[in-house]
């Protein structure tokens, strides 16, 4: 023995839990993409201890500017990290995060290293600016398409609601 559903109503109840839904995932990936001041501040810090290795510091010196650098990294880290976000029940990591995350490493490690090296064989005068410049240039360029990249299959993980099915294939059953 079945009841009746009402089709209207049915739609209605599922267009009131779904819309709110949609809105937080609009909302994430407006913030994976469209969070620039941290990102500059994030490139300005490394062009900063970038272009300061340049300077010719007694190692305690080096030492010093390391641990500054660090140490705004990680009140950046600490800062950004206590903003207020929308948490989602399914928005754990993916493999698409952790790839990002070593990709951005490789490329800006990589970068560091190759400008540093040609700067060197080249003996260009200001090196290290131009090192720092070019790093923290391909930083910038680097981080929003691959956040955009990495937040991307959100949407589509909340919505299935079991292997292979989502939620659309679910009401239409």
């Amino acid at each position: 023995m079945t009841t009746p559903v009402d089709a209207e109503q049915a739609w209605q109840d599922l267009q009131r839990i779904r819309v709110p839904q949609e809105r937080v995932y609009d909302e994430v990936e407006r913030c994976a993409g469209g969070d620039r001041r941290s990102t500059y501040l994030m490139a300005a810090v490394m062009w900063v201890y970038l272009a300061s290795t340049g300077l010719e510091l007694p190692k305690w010196g080096i030492w010093l500017t390391l641990a500054a650098y660090l140490g705004v990294l990680v009140t950046l880290l600490v800062v950004y990290s206590r903003r207020p976000r929308v948490k989602l029940h399914r928005s754990r990591y993916s493999w698409r995060s952790v790839a990002a995350l070593f990709a951005g490493a490789l490329v800006s490690g990589g970068t560091i290293l190759l400008t540093g090296f040609l700067t060197r064989w080249l003996a260009l005068p200001y090196g290290s600016l131009i090192q720092a410049t070019v790093s923290a240039g391909a930083f910038v360029l680097f981080v929003g398409p691959t956040n955009r990249w990495a937040i991307s299959p959100l949407r589509s993980r909340a919505l299935s609601n079991g292997p292979g099915k989502t939620l659309h294939q679910e009401a239409g059953r």
